[in-house]
């Protein structure tokens, strides 16, 4: 039986390399491939041609379509994909409803080459993946025991025992590729059928990105033939909105062809990210014509660049007042205590940040710093005046270098703006800004915060002379 010899090929016991079956094992270097027939099947549709194939995303989750999570996890894979040439046409979230699934995969395998799963493929009862891809592939479910020991020794390592629906995990369909999870309890399988392809990967975020990099993409470059380098390189800005940064850019955008240039706005973090993609016969090849194309990109944008790839506004600014020996503190009112918190959660903020407060009282306002609201009591407490005085307060209660004061409100009226006062004390000076969006506008809190820390970047950055 076709079964027992699955069983058979995978037990731990030395064989000859010849009789060993394929499978994935995150870290190493190649493949061990001895079931060609697939292989052929998969790469004799390289005369279509890579640009005629297609891709297709199966995140798997209830809680998806209740608006628990976001699905991010569909948004990683889609941006690495296009590293690899292929076309995304369709992604899909389906709930935990094994025809629901069935049907969904059913669909994606008819009208596309390769259909990626993320969730689904963990130890409970409603994770039901691997059973609805194993029905619509026409395979019984095989249990591997190689799979089933890596999930053990994993559990191992925390101290904990794997529990009995674990052995669950351990079980894909027939003559599927296994993939070993590394970094988690759920492996995954690419399971090949007449030229096409179901890969089923983890929905934990940190899990999935590491079956991507190690053995998804790995697999669809061999499979698609491709001997050529694809590299990204992302700019992230501050400051400045998409269609500005369209507009600098224009004719940059329309001339390349390599690199390329994509942009990006993240509205809940007010940036743009704008991401160069080159393609050569090597990495250093490719790198190298970003970097042209990046030292031009620069000379539009320049000010408003803050980091790239990894890089986030708060680990650039962190690195940057720890490097210039400067010391802040800061005091807040109207939005709570945001900044206040983004700064303790920043790396090596003990060695810079030196006093955070929050204040919402108005008459402890007055008390704390001089500075009497207009109509007392009642009166106004969103002013610059409040700001300054905020930020020359803090800065000499806790004899920082730098002291920044912030007030504000939330518009809640119609037609009433999102406004706050910034204010920087430094030695000597202070500095006042105003700054409003409109009341419809989301992510208002996060916004906020970024401004704030945007006047403390520019103070630092021209200490460092940039």
């Amino acid at each position: 039986m076709q079964g027992g010899l699955v069983l058979r090929s995978l037990r731990r016991k030395k064989k000859p390399l010849s009789e060993k079956r394929k499978f994935f094992r995150h870290g190493t270097s190649g493949w061990t491939d001895c079931r060609k027939d697939n292989r052929q099947r998969l790469n004799g549709r390289e005369k279509r041609g890579i640009d005629s194939m297609k891709a297709e995303i199966v995140a798997v989750g209830t809680e998806l379509l209740l608006g628990q999570i976001v699905d991010t996890n569909s948004a990683h894979i889609a941006q690495q994909l296009t590293t690899v040439g292929l076309d995304l046409h369709f992604k899909t979230n389906v709930g935990d409803n094994l025809d629901r699934i069935r049907a969904t995969l059913k669909s994606a395998l008819d009208r596309s080459d390769f259909v990626i799963t993320t969730g689904g493929i963990g130890p409970t009862l409603d994770d039901l993946t691997r059973e609805a891809a194993a029905e619509v592939l026409g395979k019984p479910l095989v249990f591997q025991q190689h799979l089933y020991d890596q999930i053990s020794d994993f559990f191992k390592s925390l101290g904990r025992t794997a529990g009995p629906n674990n052995r669950k995990q351990a079980f894909i369909p027939e003559g599927a590729i296994p993939i070993e999870n590394p970094v988690g309890t759920a492996p995954g399988f690419i399971a090949e059928q007449d030229g096409k392809a179901i890969i089923a990967v983890p929905g934990v975020p940190h899990e999935m990105r590491h079956f991507m990099e190690h053995s998804v993409l790995p697999y669809l470059r061999e499979k698609l033939g491709i001997r050529e380098v694809i590299v990204s390189r992302v700019l992230k800005l501050f400051g400045i909105g998409e269609s500005m940064v369209d507009e600098k850019l224009h004719d940059l955008i329309e001339e390349g062809t390599n690199p390329t240039i994509g942009l990006l706005a993240h509205t809940h973090m007010g940036e743009v990210h704008v991401r160069l993609t080159a393609k050569a016969n090597d990495r250093a090849q490719a790198e190298a014509l970003n970097a042209s194309l990046e030292e031009k990109v620069r000379q539009f944008l320049g000010t408003f660049i803050f980091g790239t790839d990894e890089e986030t506004y708060e680990g650039v600014l962190g690195a940057l007042l720890a490097g210039s020996g400067l010391t802040l503190a800061v005091a807040e009112t109207g939005f709570g205590s945001s900044i206040i918190q983004t700064l303790k959660l920043m790396e090596g903020s003990n060695r810079y940040f030196r006093l955070g407060v929050t204040v919402t009282d108005r008459q402890m306002a007055e008390a704390l710093f001089k500075a009497p609201t207009a109509g007392g009591a009642t009166g106004d407490f969103v002013k610059a005046d409040m700001a300054r005085s905020l930020a020359e307060w803090v800065r000499g209660t806790a004899g920082a270098d730098l002291g920044l004061g912030i007030t504000g409100r939330a518009g809640k009226a119609k037609g009433e703006d999102h406004l706050i006062y910034i204010a920087l004390a430094d030695q000597g000076t202070t500095t006042c800004v105003e700054q409003r969006w409109p009341m419809a506008m989301r992510f208002i809190e996060n916004r906020m915060t970024k401004a704030a820390l945007s006047q403390v970047m520019k103070r630092v950055t021209r200490k460092e002379g940039r």
